[in-house]
């Protein structure tokens, strides 16, 4: 056979269109029907996925990748007169990682982030299982409703309607005057603080654990049930393993969060201790310190990403033990 001859599925293909009617073979044509294979292969769905990836990857390269790129190299740039100069220095490590100020901000930083994680999860359990077990579809549905709504509110306008209920002329010191005559330092220290973080991770946490209780096995719970189980045995042996993973991602949400927020230590504690956000703006009003402000930001990052591998690792090995059992 020759090469201009063509192959048996082309000629049953032409075969086919002598039997149709013109109406019939422009339907065929304009549904890409007598398109070859490589042009079918282009437009088969398979390659949708990667089509439409193609800006999400680019945002995250732009906008992400390049800037935490540029981020880790100017740790190693020095400043001259006010100006940044590009070097290569190990300088600005060292004396950041070794002073005074970063290690106590970091050590109050992560313990005010570890307190954070626990309130929010000592606060969210009770909440999520009240949501998802004990109201009605329809309260339920409000109650997600509600927790949604602050998710995409301002956290700045929040925190200063905080900072106006704490403060000595606010609600809270104007009825504890009136009633008692006494004057609450509630602005300016842990308590306020960990207010404020639990104005940003708790509605996370919530609807976190909501949906993981929604997920588990009503039938579990009803077998736990009449096998003579109280409601906290079924809550601590059937619910609580049940939701683990759910749990350590609430928890570590919350961590990340706290840790490097900016406004709650700025408008409810006065900066003062500081912690390593606030540490950061401290190095650039400083003398324009950019550098060593950059390796703050990135020690920061490299602690969450430990923090978030530690986590991780901590569910597949509970996974495992479970998984060998």
């Amino acid at each position: 056979m020759s090469g201009a001859s063509s192959s048996p599925p082309d000629r049953g293909r032409e075969r086919f269109k002598m039997h149709l009617s013109p109406t019939q073979a422009k339907v065929v044509a304009m549904s890409g029907g007598d398109a070859s294979p490589a042009r079918r292969t282009a437009g088969s769905p398979a390659a949708v996925p990667v089509i439409l990836g193609v800006p999400v990857i680019a945002w995250q390269a732009v906008f992400f990748a390049a800037p935490l790129v540029f981020l880790v190299v100017v740790t190693f740039w020095t400043v001259r007169s006010f100006k940044l100069q590009p070097a290569f220095s190990f300088d600005n490590w060292q004396k950041v990682l070794s002073s005074t100020p970063f290690q106590r901000a970091l050590v109050y930083t992560a313990e005010v982030s570890a307190l954070c994680a626990a309130l929010t999860l000592v606060v969210a359990l009770p909440v999520a299982y009240t949501i998802a077990y004990r109201l009605s579809r329809r309260l339920r549905d409000l109650a997600v409703a509600a927790l949604v709504v602050p998710v995409f509110s301002s956290y700045l306008l929040r925190i200063y309607a905080w900072q106006i209920v704490l403060s000595p002329g606010g609600i809270v010191n104007s009825l504890t005057r009136l009633v008692f005559g006494i004057e609450l330092p509630l602005l300016g220290g842990q308590f306020s603080l960990q207010i404020g973080l639990l104005t940003a991770t708790l509605p996370v946490a919530v609807l976190i654990l909501v949906l993981a209780f929604s997920g588990v096995d009503r039938a579990l719970i009803e077998a736990a049930a009449n096998l003579g189980c109280r409601r906290v045995r079924i809550i601590w042996h059937v619910l609580l393993p049940s939701i683990r993973n759910a749990v350590l991602l609430a928890a570590s949400t919350a961590f990340l969060m706290s840790f490097g927020d900016y406004i709650s230590p700025v408008f409810l504690t006065g900066s003062k201790p500081p912690t390593l956000s606030i540490l950061i703006v401290d190095t650039v009003k400083s003398g324009s310190q950019w550098p060593r402000a950059s390796v703050i930001g990135v020690s920061m990052l490299a602690i969450l990403v430990v923090v978030l591998l530690a986590l991780n690792w901590l569910g597949r090995e509970r996974r495992g033990r479970k998984g060998a059992r």
